[in-house]
């Protein structure tokens, strides 16, 4: 009687045998091991998210350390550049020319600067070539009063006009 089965019992056995005890136990294998790799991948995704996320704080880390050492170099430069007496405008025109990072490096570009583009000397001097100043010597306090009894003896003692 099997052998006359028509297709839709045929079919129907089909779905039924693949509900049988060793097809379930088959299939809860099978799900079991699916559930554990999509927890092990579920898993691997939550890892890889967070390592993205430290990357991108290390990124953003990572710009602001050069931010500042680009911001400390420049603070360097301006403060060699103040020391040999450029004003603010030469510093801000010329500090693209200094070259180095460390304060050796950027003290000896300041200085080859200075020798191409001398600073605004703020303690200019009119008489660099002439010499000090000579101060008169102080005159004998005797002889000030020598002087100024001889201009007032005569009118006081007019009889002593000739001596």
């Amino acid at each position: 009687m099997s052998e006359k089965r028509t297709e839709t019992e045929q079919l129907y056995d089909g779905m039924t045998a693949q509900n049988k005890p060793e097809d379930v136990e088959t299939q809860s294998e099978q799900s079991e091991e699916a559930e554990a790799i999509e927890d092990q991948t579920d898993a691997l995704l939550e890892i890889e998210r967070e390592i993205e996320s430290y990357q991108s704080k290390i990124a953003k880390l990572d710009e602001q350390l050069a931010g500042f050492k680009s911001e400390s170099i420049a603070a360097a430069k301006r403060k060699s550049m103040r020391e040999l007496h450029y004003n603010d405008d030469q510093i801000e025109r010329y500090l693209s020319h200094i070259e180095g990072e460390t304060v050796d490096e950027i003290k000896a570009s300041v200085l080859k600067l200075s020798m191409d583009i001398p600073p605004v000397d703020p303690y200019g001097d009119p008489s660099s070539m002439n010499g000090a100043k000579q101060k008169p010597t102080h005159a004998d306090p005797g002889e000030y009063g020598k002087q100024a009894a001889k201009r007032v003896m005569h009118k006081v003692f007019p009889h002593l006009r000739g001596r």
